[in-house]
């Protein structure tokens, strides 16, 4: 399973006026090109992860997650702020810049299902303008996403912005004649925030619901665990102001015209949960026999390929180094994602756990290895 998604958003943002929905609003074209000229560049340099259908489902039927939606998600204050504390604990990126994308239409199921709002372009006919809703109309066309995105950014001091993408199958009428459109979310999630952001009770509470999905409704903010509160001061929303007009984007916050974006998160959430199993470190005697006087003559090469993982994997697996090596002069330039490792002693019994981050290993002189991933549920017949 390979998706299309990350190419073509990559397209789109060369040319947003036409090929982004609503980004033809811009009040600066100039100032739109170069805000987009700045994302597909950070875009360039994350690592993709396709989570292949069979993954997904597995996804939906994780703890957290069911905890999250059981009861069509009509659960306490108390419950479900624990539950979004729990797995924000958890989440660890694998790179500092990864996008995962995932069927939109699977996504778009899974919450029908649960009577919650689903990922799709409502569209009056004949009218391009018209914003996105959850609301059934009659005289409105429903498009319904075909592929869906999630692009973490991680800076230096932690803080974790994301931004979803779609794109569809339908083409969308009378959009300036292109079929390849991609929409955007017009706002962006922001989060574990070093600088504490508005401790007002109406600005957290909108927080919570745009960046974690959980409406308060008329419930106090004491009702929640005290590190949700704790998270709410630390989250703020990304604006888009070059890319589309302050309008559009005051309609999105106003209104809750993409409701479903938290849920996309959290979905990206736990897949990256199931992948970060962790890895046992366990130290091997080395024999070293003698070392050559003269390295050998080497022509370096470079190369690119996707790398299937089967999940989830059982934990405490022991895994092996599978990257590409020249055996006689060590290995080529890679980078070795962010993973958990476990230490144990002796006897086998756990000592500690720790995240390793991303980083790189081998010889840049021998060439560099790039590589991106398929996700995909492990095969119960040969697991």
């Amino acid at each position: 399973m390979e998706g299309d998604l990350y190419q073509q958003t990559l397209f789109a943002l060369k040319k947003p006026q036409q090929r982004i929905l609503f980004a033809e609003e811009a009040r600066s074209p100039k100032r739109q090109r170069e805000e987009a000229r700045r994302l597909a560049n950070r875009m360039k340099v994350a690592r993709k992860f396709d989570i292949d259908d069979e993954l997904l489902e597995m996804v939906f039927e994780q703890p957290s997650w069911v905890e999250l939606t059981k009861n069509v998600g009509k659960l306490p204050v108390e419950v479900i702020s624990r539950n979004i504390v729990e797995a924000n604990r958890e989440l660890r990126l694998p790179f500092n810049s990864c996008f995962l994308e995932f069927n939109g239409r699977k996504f778009n199921e899974h919450l029908s299902a649960m009577g919650w709002s689903t990922a799709e372009y409502v569209s009056s006919i004949g009218d391009s303008k018209t914003p996105l809703s959850i609301e059934e109309d009659s005289g409105h066309a429903k498009t319904p996403f075909d592929r869906i995105g999630v692009l973490f950014l991680q800076s230096n001091d932690g803080t974790i912005d994301c931004f979803c993408f779609h794109n569809s199958q339908d083409p969308l009428e009378n959009y300036k004649g292109h079929t390849d459109w991609v929409y955007m979310s017009m706002v962006g999630r922001s989060f574990r925030e070093t600088t504490l952001a508005d401790n007002h009770a109406h600005a957290l509470k909108q927080n919570s619901l745009l960046v974690f999905g959980m409406s308060f409704e008329n419930q106090p903010l004491t009702d929640a665990v005290p590190e949700y509160i704790d998270m709410l001061q630390r989250t703020r929303v990304v604006f888009m102001r070059h890319l589309f007009r302050p309008e559009r984007i005051k309609e999105v916050l106003d209104d809750l015209v993409e409701p479903w974006c938290p849920f996309l998160i959290r979905v990206a959430w736990e897949t990256l949960r199931v992948l970060n199993y962790p890895w046992v470190a366990k130290e091997r005697t080395r024999f070293e026999g003698p070392r050559r006087g003269r390295r050998p003559k080497i022509t370096p090469r470079d190369s690119y390929y996707r790398c299937k993982i089967n999940l989830p994997k059982p934990d405490g697996v022991e895994t092996k180094d599978a990257e590409p090596r020249d055996e006689a002069s060590g290995k080529r330039l890679h980078q070795v994602r962010g993973h958990w490792r476990v230490y144990r002693d002796e006897n086998g019994d756990f000592i500690k756990r720790t995240w390793i981050k991303e980083h790189r290993r081998g010889d840049h002189r021998l060439g560099v290895v790039l590589k991106d991933y398929v996700l995909t549920k492990v095969d119960d017949q040969n697991g």
